[in-house]
């Protein structure tokens, strides 16, 4: 199966699988991918802004073997999707200030 890239602002975000060119350029264009693109952080910067064009591509070979590399270490089934992101990103919602995992005792 083949391995795309999806590319922002001359980027290289994450290499996902598909099985064609079509079915990639709908995995981008997915509901979850963009909200993770919205949410998700590199740089202290949101990975994509909403309105940069989200650029689909073939993998270069040492990115089809970061995608493969992390592919075999999850010991997932060949036949579900799967995503790499390509640079480091960081969840800023995993560091909400109103939900950590402080003790909120009540007192009366």
């Amino acid at each position: 199966m083949p391995v795309y890239v999806a590319e922002i602002a001359g980027r290289a975000i994450f290499a996902f699988d598909a099985d064609d060119e079509g079915n990639a350029s709908a995995r981008v264009s997915d509901k979850t991918f963009v909200h993770d693109l919205h949410v998700l952080q590199h740089g202290g910067r949101s990975l994509w802004d909403g309105s940069a064009e989200i650029c689909l591509r073939s993998a270069r070979p040492e990115e089809a073997a970061v995608w493969q590399a992390d592919h075999d270490a999850s010991g997932q089934n060949a036949k579900s999707p799967w995503r790499v992101f390509l640079l480091p990103v960081i969840d800023p919602s995993k560091f909400d200030d109103d939900h950590g995992d402080e003790d909120h005792t009540d007192f009366d």
